[in-house]
């Protein structure tokens, strides 16, 4: 009997000594991770982080203790999936991009193209900065604040199909079989969202409501309006949303080595207008011009490199900023092999 006591009380103890560490960790600072290791008051000790170790409250003690676990970025790798959110083939990357491997290095490693190298450095960027302003949503979010009793939308979303599904609350706000005055119909999409003009167009060119030639009186319109001008509508828009692929060009002097990168906003026949240019004597690239004009055309291979992965929802100017950004890794992981015209 006294031996399954002592089985059972292990089991217990091991379960309570893992739960309370998993507490530590969850509540552990950004800075609390960059060390190592987190005070616990209850005992007056220090905890480390990685091995659940209490060192005692001497700071050169922990400090040599959690050095054994290795540089700070390999203790924080060795945390399970569950607290970093990091698969294993992205701990592997990220401990070699650490260790300042290059592009070439990784992708050999990982047995992948160098492009997938890039792209993935690019989305453990965009990560943490999601991850920066997520802490600051869920920070606002559990302050004290004022409850607003009735949220408005924040934006109008651009893409079509989130666009279609919304405009019908708004609808819904008005009565069949009843004329409003403009003035009636800015207020009431106002209890929703700001900017009232936007959502009038909308509504009124989908067909949800109607109105005078005048525009000083709208209506709700029936249902079978609504899908004949929602049918009519959706098919502009269809052809004014249609995806363009945005992405990094290349053109390479084969004589000399030189190379023009630059981000293309819109990879249908993207070299056209450079060739045009270059043509007339345009070109702001003041040696790429000499060079065209004195090897001519054939002397130039012309390639797209890269091709930007937006994210869903990405207004233009995100995506060009994301573009530049994709341009500069490009380059930088080039290193001294790649001559750039200047």
């Amino acid at each position: 009997m006294t031996e399954i006591y002592r089985k059972c009380y292990y089991v217990y103890e091991f379960n309570r000594q893992e739960k309370e560490m998993d507490e530590f960790i969850r509540n552990a600072t950004i800075e609390d991770f960059k060390r190592g290791y987190v005070w616990d008051g209850k005992k007056a000790e220090f905890i480390c982080l990685i091995c659940g170790e209490y060192i005692g409250g001497n700071d050169d003690s922990i400090n040599t203790h959690t050095a054994r676990h290795g540089n700070p970025i390999e203790r924080l790798l060795m945390l399970d999936k569950k607290y970093t959110g990091l698969t294993e083939i992205q701990k592997e990357f990220l401990d070699m991009v650490s260790n300042k491997y290059s592009d070439k290095e990784i992708a050999t490693k990982l047995a992948c193209a160098e492009s997938t190298v890039r792209n993935m450095r690019f989305a453990l960027r965009e990560r943490a900065r999601q991850a920066r302003a997520f802490l600051a949503v869920m920070e606002l979010a559990e302050e004290e604040m004022p409850r607003i009793s009735n949220p408005k939308l924040r934006a109008f979303p651009a893409k079509e199909e989130k666009r279609k599904a919304l405009l019908p609350r708004f609808a819904d706000l008005f009565e069949p079989d009843r004329e409003y005055a403009e003035v009636e119909v800015k207020k009431i999409i106002k209890t929703i969202y700001e900017d009232d003009s936007t959502i009038r167009r909308y509504l009124v060119d989908y067909g949800y409501l109607g109105r005078t030639n005048d525009g000083s009186k709208y209506y709700k319109n029936c249902e079978v309006n609504i899908m004949k001008d929602m049918n009519k509508k959706e098919l502009i828009n269809n052809y004014k949303h249609q995806e363009v692929e945005m992405g990094i060009i290349k053109v390479y002097n084969t004589v000399n080595g030189y190379s023009f990168i630059d981000i293309c906003t819109n990879l249908y026949n993207p070299f056209e207008s450079i060739k045009f240019r270059l043509n007339l004597g345009r070109c702001k690239i003041k040696k790429l011009q000499e060079d065209w004009a004195a090897l001519g055309e054939n002397a130039f291979e012309f390639e797209i490199v890269e091709k930007l992965k937006s994210n869903e929802g990405s207004t233009d100017k995100e995506k060009v900023q994301e573009l530049r950004e994709l341009l500069n890794m490009w380059i930088e992981s080039q290193g001294k092999s790649i001559k750039l015209y200047k």
